[in-house]
């Protein structure tokens, strides 16, 4: 679709809100003059007022954002006539892809006639059918059922295989929520019951968990559009992740991403490059945005896991930093054709990193920092609210909302100077918890 003068240009529905307080999607579709809609639970729209977050100019309270007919007679009870349905947070990928193709909407038929998102366990599978020259862990699909662990294993015999270390994670979950790492088989089964424990964003059951080989080296993501089943890739971060033990779980411990340095796409190894294509190929993903998580193995780079949707965490501004590309806008301009979709290049700062710091004492380090020609933004988080504040049925949906995406006290930006010095002076800021 080509917005021009005479032609209205409808409405942008989101699909979940962001967590990272950035709303990209927000500015493009102001940019063509598009009304602005987000699809969310009653909970987290409250919560969201609550966190002063900027407001889309219609707001759609529904129970199950995750169920596309749902969303889609909410939408039709409030006028809403969609012309654009992108996806805001991993949770409702799936029920934003159908909605689109249900209403015969971008960015259906372009995203592929019969593409739908595939799940974790999806992804591994549909890669060693489709992609085989792609390494990635060997893993095992466990039941969605939270019953007794070992039953959830099978009794365990074919996860065991794996070895040790292991890594159990939900099957459709997002911002690692449920990844845990465990280092035999008393701990797997305290894993399981865990996870089974958990509730998914804006509540509901996991649709399965996966026991995975752990593999241990760098880790890196990859962002990027695709555009007529062709993958432009804008970035590359190195990840900065820690391990923190589990509240009330002593000796379990789950993985959360502390910080990132991205730099441009462009200059990507030629194996990043052919599996960012491979990804899509395999799971059959024509055009939007999306990011793939990879750690460099011994052999080369080793897939974790995709995402058909912008990253959180801050990513969307940090690439922009270090590429100049406003991946949002690239997203748009695939779905709508109203512009190439290659990034010129410019304005960008060639490298950029950025942690989520956690303390006072980490904000202070980062004021300290002097290198020549380093520049060190440092963006305060405002004082969190009350979640007492909200109806007392909020709570148990915003759950894991308040587990994953609470305690930061900023972030903290480095661009600028000499390019190899931002990942050891972002490593210095968070030392005694990449420690841990």
């Amino acid at each position: 679709m080509t917005v021009t003068a005479g032609n209205p240009p409808g409405d942008f529905v989101q699909v979940g809100a962001t967590r990272d307080g950035l709303e990209p999607y927000l500015d493009a579709a102001h940019r063509r003059g598009m009304r602005t809609v987000l699809v969310e639970t009653p909970a987290y729209l409250r919560w969201r007022k609550l966190l002063g977050r900027r407001e889309f100019e219609v707001e759609v309270a529904v129970e199950r954002p995750q169920d596309p007919d749902a969303v889609r007679a909410a939408l039709g009870a409030a006028g809403v006539a969609p012309a654009l349905v992108l996806t805001g947070f991993e949770r409702y990928v799936y029920a934003g892809f159908a909605l689109a193709r249900a209403l015969r909407v971008a960015p259906w038929p372009d995203v592929g006639d019969t593409f739908r998102p595939l799940d974790k366990r999806e992804q591994r599978e549909a890669l060693l059918a489709g992609a085989p020259q792609v390494a990635q862990p060997g893993f095992v699909p466990l039941g969605p059922d939270v019953g007794d662990a070992a039953d959830r294993l099978g009794g365990g015999d074919a996860a065991d295989q794996l070895g040790f270390p292991q890594v159990i994670k939900p099957a459709d979950g997002g911002g690692g929520l449920g990844v845990l790492l465990v280092d035999g088989a008393a701990q797997r089964h305290r894993a399981l019951d865990r996870v089974g424990a958990l509730v998914n964003y804006g509540g509901g059951a996991f649709s399965g968990i996966v026991a995975e080989e752990f593999v241990k080296g760098p880790e890196f993501s990859l962002q990027g559009v695709a555009h007529e089943g062709s993958a432009v890739l804008l970035s590359v971060c190195e990840k900065l992740t820690c391990l923190e033990e589990v509240p009330d779980e002593p000796g379990l411990s789950g993985f959360r991403e502390v910080g990132h340095v991205a730099r441009p796409g462009d200059g990507a190894p030629p194996a990043l490059q052919e599996l960012a294509q491979a990804c899509l190929d395999a799971t059959g993903y024509r055009a939007g945005p999306f990011h793939v998580d990879v750690i460099q193995g011994p052999d080369g780079p080793v897939f974790v896991e995709m995402g058909f949707r912008l990253s959180g965490g801050g990513l969307v501004a940090l690439v922009e930093k270090a590429t100049g590309a406003d991946w949002a806008e690239l997203a748009f301009h695939t779905h709508l054709g109203d512009a190439p979709v290659r990034p010129d290049g410019a304005g960008g700062t060639g490298i950029a990193g950025q942690i989520s710091a956690v303390s006072e004492q980490e904000l202070a380090a980062a004021e300290a920092l002097q290198e020549p020609g380093l520049t060190v933004e440092i963006q305060l988080a405002a004082p969190p609210p009350d979640p007492a504040a909200l109806p007392a049925d909020d709570l148990p949906v915003l759950a894991s909302d308040l587990a994953r995406h609470t305690g930061a006290a900023g972030r903290v930006v480095l661009s600028g100077g000499p390019g190899d010095r931002i990942p050891a002076l972002l490593h210095s800021l968070v030392a005694d918890r990449l420690r841990g």
